[in-house]
């Protein structure tokens, strides 16, 4: 009799992965079944206890160019399929989006690339830290103007979006604040080698902030950001929004919100208590928010076990939608049933069929699905059909469309039945040709497979996470 505590378990650590990072191959996804939701939660939210030193070995290896824009996208991806740590990528991800920048402005691909390193340094720490490192980040002051913000002709465009977007969200703040605000990060300049503080073209008089008066500076008004309660409250939404739920109840935000004050600004608290609530163990949560073209590309070369990034895929994923370091403005990709639009759809399946005929250029160590179904010892149709409905949409799949795929791979090239195809092909690797000038059984059994797999990722589930 089955294990239904086990299968449960399981399911929620697949669940948990999925939304904690980019998916998994099976070898990726079995320490954390070991382990249990609670020390796979534990291990994921905290990143610096893994070893992640054969990624830096593998990055070192590849001598991206960081001046390059399309390199310091692959960089990126590379970064996302190999690394050991897989929420602090998708993390780096969640930021990227909130502190939304565009190289298509700063036109400086090295401060892109240093902007994701300071992202992802402060990924899990204190929000007050990476809100102030943003504020003093070259590529965010060029993209909001703040090089040109000025004692007595101030630039009001940081400390708008720095309220609005963020921090506490539209409607909690007044122009007045926007101006005051402007006054107290005048002078905060960048040069090419960092921040640079200009203290002559620094405001010094007194401004009154969100009720407060004082001679403030930059780093007084991120203080007063971060401990606003409405920040606590638009936090807890967005993460919520990303990781588990597009329309959280009120009750879930301000548990988040709690979470946000209760631990003195703690972004990895905050994610943990999300990954923790029955809200994202619920029915309600499983397979409710489309995969980013991150997500779904990502998850596609981890499945098959690409072991490049092909110079192809950054703008193939532009094109589904989501082009990294280039989002479409200060507020980000909208994200939801924006990413399956019509005018982007057919760039998915397109995706999906060049990935499953293996139509890239780095494609050498790639795993077919006929090398998995044989690395995992399947030997009937049923057993296969199972493994990849498991491996690619965690099983949501409805009965009959189960029965129809295991038709499917039971039948040769013209539809007749092969009962036997699955156990001659992967206990015979010399299988004889299945009659004069047909295929031989490894060719029939290697399309087939290969059409499930296709079949699989059209399904609507395979666009869900």
């Amino acid at each position: 009799m089955p294990n239904r505590n086990k299968n449960k378990n399981d399911q929620q650590i697949r669940h948990l992965l999925s939304r904690a990072g980019f998916g998994f191959t099976p070898e990726e996804l079995a320490p954390y079944l070991e382990m249990g939701y609670s020390s796979a939660l534990d291990r994921l939210t905290s990143p610096s206890s893994t070893d992640n030193s054969a990624l830096d070995k593998m990055l070192a290896e590849q001598s991206f160019d960081f001046t390059n824009p399309d390199d310091i996208k692959r960089w990126w991806l590379f970064r996302m399929m190999f690394t050991r740590r897989p929420l602090e990528e998708k993390m780096t991800l969640f930021w990227h989006g909130h502190f939304a920048t565009s190289d298509n402005k700063v036109r400086n691909p090295y401060a892109m690339y240093v902007q994701n390193c300071t992202i992802r340094k402060h990924a899990f720490g204190k929000f007050d830290d990476l809100l102030l490192a943003m504020s003093k980040d070259p590529a965010m002051i060029e993209w909001l103007d703040n090089q040109q913000n000025r004692k007595n002709k101030p630039n009001e465009n940081y400390a708008r979006e720095v309220m609005e977007l963020f921090t506490m969200g539209i409607g909690n703040y007044t122009e007045q604040d926007v101006k005051e605000g402007a006054r107290a990060f005048t002078g905060w300049q960048a040069k090419p080698d960092g921040f640079f503080f200009n203290s002559g073209q620094h405001d010094n008089g007194s401004k009154t902030f969100l009720g407060r008066t004082g001679n403030f500076n930059g780093e007084d008004i991120v203080n007063i950001l971060a401990n606003q309660k409405a920040t606590g409250h638009y936090l807890a939404g967005k993460l919520i929004r990303f990781f588990a739920l597009y329309n959280p109840s009120n009750s879930f935000v301000d548990e988040i919100a709690g979470v946000y004050k209760k631990s003195d600004h703690n972004i990895g608290a905050m994610v943990s208590a999300i990954f923790s609530s029955h809200n994202f163990s619920s029915n309600l949560c499983f397979h409710s928010l489309i995969k980013s073209p991150c997500e779904y590309v990502v998850g596609m070369l981890k499945t098959f076990q690409v072991s490049q990034v092909d110079a192809e895929v950054p703008r193939l994923m532009a094109a589904m939608g989501q082009n990294l370091f280039n989002p479409p403005s200060v507020k980000g990709w909208d994200g939801g049933e924006n990413w399956i639009a019509s005018d982007v759809m057919m760039e998915r399946f397109n995706f999906a069929t060049r990935m499953i005929s293996q139509k890239f250029d780095y494609l050498e160590k790639y795993s077919s699905p006929a090398k998995i179904a044989a690395e995992q010892g399947l030997s009937t149709a049923a057993e296969t059909v199972d493994y990849f409905l498991g491996l690619l949409v965690e099983n949501d799949a409805p009965p009959a469309v189960r029965e129809r795929l295991i038709k499917y791979v039971s039948s040769d090239m013209t539809g007749k039945p092969m009962t036997n195809l699955m156990t001659n092909s992967m206990t015979n690797p010399a299988a004889k040709p299945l009659a004069s000038g047909k295929l031989p059984e490894d060719k029939v059994l290697d399309a087939r497979l290969r059409g499930l797999v296709h079949l699989i990722m059209t399904l609507p589930t395979y666009q869900l996470t």
